[in-house]
């Protein structure tokens, strides 16, 4: 077989796998048909599914940034970044420029032989003057002004960080407090519609005159009594949400509903806060600030050496006998050193010392403070666990009760007052521990506050 004949054999074979047009068409058609179908779907879908919870950490961490009192203190920091760069330049030399002008009614004339005189100085003085400065023994003054501006970056951080701290504290409060509204909320709603069923029964029952009216309206009764209530918590709860809104920014609804409080032991607590509070930061860099301030009060009574170096141009310049314009230049060394002051220095020091000791008191006194309220909020907490154990039984005592009731309220055997009130017992015991688990997440959040530390968002 030739060449030819080999590929008319191909052609042919090749056309009869091939899809007739309009066939082809059709298929084209219907497979664009499915993919607009699952873009639509698609779409639907990604619409009704809802969107991801934001994690209480943004709130926080966003809340802090948009506080107008952080953004203060972050100000102050750079206040005093900038001042501490101002110190260290006066180590470095000044360059001044200055002019004067002088007039002397009189000039001075000497005799230089008998009937000879010659006048020095001139009447209009002109001086031009270019003085270079330069520190070369200030007694560390000007090393520990250095090391003060220092301590006064780390202090303004530290009040940076408690600022954080008290914006995450108000925040993360909203939080859990909403979230206790929202439960009491859905305890009176469940109460509510289990009050309706009773009423819808109890009206049926009273058509049929198997029930007082009597049973009918204290039903009705409790029934808007719980409204009421629900209504007050849903005034609280709008209120929270406004409040969470102004704190951080985002609306309650977006944020995660899981976020726990973690603490450790009494010890941990106490260890932690002794280690890393900020205020207690605060207190010892204070501390070191007034013992520099005491080293620069004593630096003051050694020597001060400076030199100088200055190019004048004036008339009469060092020659006064020639009223010229001329140029010169001349330097030095300058040394001022204080003697006697009445003794200040001493005075200075003693009130340093004074202080560092009422610095020292007050670190004692926050110590104490803090382990006293700390041992409380444990305390409180080990109770409040307690209560919810407790709680957990009267629950289920309360519900079985409640079921009981309803069961012999159907056979006339208790009166509908009896029923309605084991409800009630049901709900209140329901929101108390509801009520209860919060609570102890508040007090955690107290505990973490009040030591310094604010969870997971450091």
């Amino acid at each position: 077989m030739n060449v030819n004949k080999m590929v008319r054999a191909y052609c042919n074979r090749a056309s009869a796998y091939r899809v007739p047009a309009p066939r082809a068409k059709m298929r084209y058609a219907n497979m664009k048909r499915k993919m607009v179908l699952i873009s639509v779907a698609f779409f639907i879908f990604s619409a009704l599914m809802p969107a991801g919870k934001i994690p209480l950490k943004k709130a926080v961490e966003t809340g802090i940034k948009k506080d107008s009192q952080y953004k203060n203190r972050l100000l102050d920091s750079k206040i005093t970044r900038l001042n501490r760069q101002k110190v260290q330049m006066k180590r470095l030399f000044n360059l001044d420029f200055g002019g004067s002008y002088l007039f002397k009614s009189q000039q001075m004339e000497i005799a230089v032989i008998p009937g000879t005189t010659i006048t020095a100085g001139a009447k209009h003085n002109y001086d031009l003057k270019l003085a270079l400065v330069q520190p070369i023994f200030t007694g560390n003054i000007l090393a520990n002004a250095i090391k003060l501006e220092m301590q006064k970056e780390t202090v303004t951080k530290n009040k940076t960080l408690l600022r954080e701290i008290e914006v995450a504290g108000l925040i993360k409060f909203s939080y859990f407090t909403f979230q206790l509204l929202e439960n009491k909320k859905k305890s009176l709603s469940l109460l509510i519609k289990n009050l309706k069923l009773h009423l819808k029964r109890l009206s049926d029952y009273y058509k049929e005159e198997l029930v007082k009216k009597s049973d009918v309206l204290e039903t009705g009764i409790k029934i808007s009594e719980a409204k009421m209530t629900l209504e007050e918590l849903n005034q609280l709860t709008t209120e929270e949400k406004i409040n969470f809104k102004k704190l951080c920014g985002f609306t309650i609804d977006e944020i995660e509903k899981d976020y726990r409080e973690t603490i450790g032991t009494l010890d941990d607590s106490l260890s932690f806060f002794k280690t890393r509070h900020p205020a207690l930061e605060t207190i010892d860099q204070n501390i070191r600030m007034h013992l520099l301030k005491k080293k620069i009060v004593s630096g003051n009574y050694l020597p001060q050496v400076k030199g100088f170096a200055e190019l004048h141009y004036g008339r009469p310049g060092i020659d006064f006998f020639a009223n010229q314009w001329s140029l010169y230049f001349q330097g030095g060394i300058a040394v001022n050193l204080k003697i006697f002051d009445w003794n200040q220095l001493k005075k200075d020091k003693t009130i340093v010392d004074f202080t560092v000791q009422q610095l020292n008191n007050r670190k004692e006194e926050l110590i104490l403070e803090i382990e006293k309220n700390l041992a409380k909020l444990y305390s409180k907490k080990s109770s409040i666990e307690k209560q919810l154990k407790m709680v957990e039984n009267l629950v289920k005592f309360a519900d079985e009760d409640a079921g009981l009731k309803e069961a012999l309220y159907k056979e006339n055997q208790v009166a509908n007052i009896d029923y309605l009130s084991a409800l009630l017992t049901k709900e209140r015991y329901e929101s108390r521990q509801n009520e209860l688990m919060l609570q102890s997440q508040l007090i955690k959040l107290n505990i973490n506050t009040l030591i310094g530390r604010y969870g997971e968002e450091k």
